[in-house]
């Protein structure tokens, strides 16, 4: 043979050698071993490539003659679905396998739907028991079989999904739940809607029994509800709720693997403080899931109360293995450690869980210790870090107070003051320990200040000082000594005045001094006598110094007010400026009484007549001829009612000013004190000057009535009435003068009109009476005598005239006679003879 045929035929060989290690991998193993005896028979029949070739041969030989499968498979067996089985069976085998999928398909035949539920139910038993065929036959694991499996599977899942719809139209939830219950046990990967489903089925079961309080068959739902973790918020709140209505007997008996159930049994035992009742569940859930976070957080926190500190522990960090972040387990090491006294680490697990509350308190405690402990041993900046931490956390009054201390001996005043006053606002109790700190810090920033030469800035913090401290006498005269650098005599003052020391009394003095000095120049007179009168109060013996300038200060007062009109203030600063210096008394007077005048007008224009008079006769002391001083003396006499002053001031005034108010007031003074004659005498001069007519009239109709000239006394009272003076007196005369005449009808009618304007009394209603009784009008005669003795009860004669009409002309069956028997016997008793033969006429009439 050619070497090049040779090689055709290796290269052959070479390919059947590959295609059987090809089949060998993949479970091929009849067709492996033909091609690998093939390509063997091909090597065979080299010549020269045979002994080059010499060991690839060798090893397909070796393959061939010691593989245990190639071995198998030249003894007659058969790899099939992953078994060596002989040929002979195979072939029964493949027998079964065909009767096998002739019983499905009968199965398959044999199953009908008609859309009924027993329809459905009917079919869904029938593809189990081919399922279940399936299940006990040696070729469950046929991948055809596994096909036709796999048919059947989907056919129960949509026939169950129909069953639970049909069922849940009904209403019948726990049919609805074992047909969801059986799709999701058919489900590879339930989808969440499925789940969802079921777990809404439950719930409902779950409220049905809770309704009719079957809590154990409603533990057993919520259970299953549960398992199939559907995210619920308030799940393990019902659970809570069914295991404390159900025996604890009756739920171990349910031989429960779910260790939340345990864990809930322990917390209620743990709330009840029934502790080994608590470890019993516990240890239950641990078993079931001994790595159960609640359960093991629980059993850690029994643990740590029990004082098993070790053994928490390890619980603790165990959840923090599988849960590195858990803010509980870090809490718990972190009070572990704290009962341990290691509080250092325990902070460094506090700290990673500083946001639960919990932890904040504990962290607060913590810090503020060591911040304590550290600041006792004097290390301050540690002692800092670990207070300034706690702060933080929790404002303190205490630690801020430490703090502040701390802050207070590294001289950083700042911070230290901020602290030491919110410290104080927390806890105003604390100011005996921290005011003296503020003081003195407010103190250190004030004398920075002055060598920083701002004094102004110093004065804030002296003045602050001031609030905080309990000896303020060396602050106050800092502050003034300040003040009186500044300019600010004033503010010096009040501060020298505060330190109340015998030491600055001179100084004291000598801006009292220099201040009213001051105001003296610039006009504030009240200023200037105020600080003057505050030396004085300090060193008495300036008294006699500063006299001149007292009376100085009292004449400039003075002048003052009486530029502004204020005569009283005026005259009391003058008298005040001579009694202290009488030398000026000369210069004064004048003045005073010069007020005394204008003080007398002021008060007359007010109406203070008598205040008025009191001053105008100072002043008339001093202008005894002053006729302005003559008129308003006249004047106040005559409003004061005292008409002999008043006639002798205003006939005085009148000699030189015969004007017509004086005129008519002289002539009213004699109207009112009778001397009608010279009263008469100045109506003629009013009636000549042509002023106040009407009055001057009246006058002289008053003068010729008391002369009895009726004529001449009636023409001016008619002048009087006709120029219009309103006095209702002048209708009394005229009536009265009509009434001497006879003419009683006019009599009456100005008469009536003098009591109509006011003008009532006695005579008047006497003369009216007798004017009716002489018309004849005895009713109105006997009203007008009854108010005659209403003004005068002891009229007798007004009796004997009032009893005389009422038996003359009186109603006998009013009863009159018997007012007539009353009125007379008033008269008579009262001395009218004629009242007593009147009175027996009318006894007798009247039959008594």
């Amino acid at each position: 043979m050619y070497i090049f045929q040779e090689k055709e035929v290796y290269e052959l060989a070479k390919d059947l050698e590959k295609q059987g290690e090809i089949a060998y991998q993949q479970k091929d193993y009849r067709k492996a071993k033909s091609l690998f005896d093939r390509a063997l028979k091909r090597y065979n029949q080299l010549i020269v490539l045979k002994f080059l070739k010499k060991d690839e041969i060798e090893n397909l030989k070796k393959k061939i003659s010691t593989d245990p499968i190639l071995q198998k498979v030249a003894r007659g067996y058969i790899y099939y679905q992953g078994k060596w089985i002989n040929e002979k069976k195979l072939e029964q085998l493949l027998k079964e396998k065909k009767r096998l999928k002739q019983k499905i398909e009968i199965y398959l035949k044999t199953a009908q739907f008609f859309s009924s539920i027993s329809d459905i139910e009917n079919n869904i038993s029938i593809y189990e028991d081919a399922i279940k065929a399936i299940n006990d036959s040696p070729f469950k694991d046929d991948k055809d079989i596994q096909q036709l499996k796999s048919q059947l599977i989907t056919k129960i899942k949509e026939l169950s999904k129909k069953a639970a719809e049909k069922y849940k139209e009904k209403g019948n939830l726990k049919k609805v739940a074992y047909y969801y219950e059986k799709l999701l046990k058919l489900e590879d990967f339930p989808s969440p809607n499925l789940k969802k489903e079921l777990f809404d089925t439950y719930m409902k079961i779950y409220n049905e029994y809770v309704s009719v309080e079957e809590y154990s068959k409603a533990l057993d739902v919520l259970l299953k509800a549960k398992s199939l973790n559907v995210q619920q918020q308030n799940l393990d709140d019902k659970l809570d709720f069914i295991l404390s209505r159900v025996d604890i007997d009756e739920i171990q008996k349910k031989n429960i693997t779910d260790p939340n159930v345990y864990y809930i049994l322990a917390k209620k035992a743990y709330k009840r403080i029934d502790i080994p009742e608590a470890v019993s569940f516990l240890k239950k859930a641990l078993q079931l899931n001994p790595n159960h976070i609640q359960s093991l957080l629980l059993y850690g926190k029994i643990l740590y109360e029990t004082g098993k500190t070790d053994e928490a522990l390890n619980i603790a960090n165990k959840v923090l293995k599988l849960q590195p972040d858990n803010q509980i387990a870090l809490l718990l090491i972190g009070d572990i450690y704290l009962k341990k006294n290691q509080v250092e680490k325990a902070i460094s697990y506090l700290e990673e869980v500083k946001s639960l509350p919990e932890a904040q308190e504990k962290l607060f405690e913590a810090y503020k210790n060591l911040g304590f402990y550290h600041l006792t041993a004097g290390d301050y900046n540690t002692a800092l870090k670990y207070l300034e931490k706690a702060q933080q956390i929790k404002k303190n009054p205490e630690i801020l107070k430490n703090i502040a201390y701390i802050l207070f001996i590294q001289k950083d005043y700042d911070k230290a003051l901020e602290l030491y006053l919110e410290a104080l606002k927390l806890n105003p109790e604390l100011k005996e320990d921290i005011n003296p700190k503020v003081a003195k810090i407010y103190l250190e920033k004030a004398k920075k200040s002055l060598d920083e030469k701002k004094p102004k800035q110093a004065l804030i913090y002296y003045k602050k000082a001031l609030s905080y401290t309990n000896n303020p006498s060396k602050i106050y005269l800092q502050i003034a000594k300040i003040y009186e650098k500044l300019g600010d005599t004033k503010s010096a003052l009040i501060y020298y005045q505060r330190t109340k020391s015998p030491e600055t009394k001179t100084k004291k003095v000598s801006l009292y001094l220099k201040l009213a000095d001051e105001e003296y120049k610039k006009g504030n007179y009240f200023l200037a006598l105020k600080h003057y009168q505050k030396a004085i109060s300090i060193e008495p013996s300036l008294k006699k110094t500063l006299r001149k300038r007292f009376s100085q200060i009292y004449t400039q007062i003075a002048n003052h007010y009486y530029q502004e009109g204020k005569y009283s203030e005026a005259l009391k600063f003058y008298k005040k400026a001579i009694e202290i210096n009488p030398l000026i008394s000369e210069d004064i007077e004048p003045k005073i009484y010069k007020l005394y005048f204008l003080l007398g007008k002021k008060y007359y224009k007010q109406g203070s007549y008598k205040l008025s008079l009191k001053y105008l006769q100072k002043a008339k002391q001093k202008y005894p001829d002053n006729q302005e001083i003559t008129y308003y003396l006249g004047q106040i006499y005559f409003k004061l009612g005292n008409y002999q002053k008043a006639r002798e001031y205003l006939e005085k005034y009148a000699e030189d000013n015969n004007d017509a108010e004086i005129v008519n007031k002289l002539a009213i003074i004699y109207s009112k004190t009778n001397n009608l004659s010279k009263a008469n005498h100045y109506a003629d001069i009013l009636i000549q000057q042509g002023k106040n007519l009407s009055f001057a009239y009246y006058i002289k109709g008053k003068y010729y009535y008391s002369l009895k000239n009726y004529d001449q006394a009636l023409k001016y009272f008619l002048k009087a009435e006709t120029s219009g003076h309103t006095n209702p007196e002048v209708y009394y005369y005229i009536g009265k003068i009509y009434y001497y005449k006879g003419k009683y009808l006019r009599a009456i009618t100005y008469l009536t009109q003098a009591i109509n304007k006011g003008y009532k009394n006695e005579d008047v209603y006497h003369t009216r009476a007798l004017s009716y009784l002489k018309l004849k009008d005895y009713r109105k005669a006997i009203n007008d005598l009854s108010m005659v003795l209403k003004y005068n009860p002891n009229n007798a004669y007004a009796y004997y005239l009032r009893g005389k009409l009422y038996y003359e002309h009186g109603n006998y069956v009013k009863g009159e006679y018997r007012k007539a028997i009353s009125d007379l016997e008033k008269a008579a008793a009262m001395g009218i003879r004629e009242a007593e033969r009147v009175l027996n006429k009318a006894r007798r009439k009247s039959g008594e």
